[in-house]
């Protein structure tokens, strides 16, 4: 009797993008059923590992394998793994945003290399979405963290770090992160599945943030009579010093008020040194302005409009 053949199985395959869980807002609080771990200011990252390669793809869909040769190493991970995690500049144990900004921008393939060595990223995990080509995203985040760090501990090197955390005492890790000048903590619940795409409770990120009290000095337009975001000017020892534009945080209600303000006081030439390419205004509205942290610079990072308020 003539058999037939088995048909030859074909290669196990990762899918080629994942799309990452999301955490919602949230205040510092305490839990014996979260996770908190620190909010890592880099770049969010899925590592794909298989056949001795890492791919590595952003939030964006886009592949940022290229920019960060360094981490080619992660190739040597057990194929058919997946990670989820943070690119980071380290500079004195802490990330560095700016250096990191300077490792996206690299625009050679020269600069890129020069850069992996003397300004090298290190990849954050957090998270073990597929293991020896199984997915895991319904095991709970207990469960995948223990085998993530198990994972890293057998194949040890300085620039793949497992994101360590504390259970329970959230309030005192913020407090810590704070004081040491970083972003803030991420809270995960330890019972959580991995919902890809999906913003829940079950992630929780708690941000540090300032406030700072701004004239608006002038504006971006939209058109002939309407404004996309505004530029701002501080106090800073009896001198009005720019620090940047925001867009953020302004409704509907809010937006008319301003433009209104701004189109009935423009002006020819702005009131502080700026070089932007705009329209300037007298400093007659004032707002207060929620932001994470003044870059070199002197300009605010991920700047938010609070409200308009009283300059006095």
């Amino acid at each position: 009797m003539i058999r037939a053949a088995r048909p030859i199985p074909r290669p196990r395959e990762l899918p080629q993008f994942i799309e990452p869980m999301l955490a919602a807002a949230g205040d510092p609080f305490d839990s014996d059923e979260f996770l908190f771990e620190i909010k890592w200011d880099g770049t969010r990252a899925l590592a794909f590992i298989d056949r001795g390669e890492v791919r590595l793809m952003n939030r964006r869909r886009i592949d940022m394998t290229a920019r960060y040769p360094e981490l080619a190493f992660m190739g040597s991970l057990p194929a058919g793994t997946v990670l989820d995690g943070e690119i980071v500049a380290l500079k004195r144990g802490k990330p560095d945003f700016g250096a990191l900004q300077r490792r996206e921008h690299a625009g050679s393939r020269l600069r890129v290399r020069m850069l992996s060595g003397s300004m090298p990223a290190t990849f954050m995990a957090f998270d073990l979405l597929y293991q020896r080509h199984r997915p895991i995203l319904d095991e709970p985040l207990s469960l995948r963290r223990q085998r993530l760090r198990e994972l890293i501990e057998h194949r040890p090197h300085s620039l793949l770090v497992f994101s360590d955390g504390v259970i329970g005492a959230g309030r005192d890790y913020f407090a810590a992160a704070c004081q040491r000048g970083l972003e803030g903590v991420m809270a995960k619940r330890l019972d959580s599945r991995y919902t890809p795409g999906r913003r829940s409770g079950a992630w929780v990120k708690i941000k540090q943030c300032h406030t700072l009290l701004c004239a608006v000095i002038g504006f971006l337009p939209d058109g002939e009579n309407d404004f996309r975001s505004l530029l701002l000017a501080t106090d800073e020892g009896g001198k009005a010093v720019y620090v940047g534009r925001v867009s953020s945080g302004i409704d509907q209600g809010t937006h008319e008020q301003l433009k209104a303000m701004l189109f009935a006081n423009v002006i020819p030439r702005p009131v502080v040194d700026c070089h932007v390419k705009a329209r300037w205004v007298e400093p007659v509205v004032y707002c207060t302005i929620r932001y994470l942290e003044r870059t070199a610079s002197g300009q605010l990072r991920a700047p938010v409009f609070v409200e308009v308020c009283d300059a006095a």
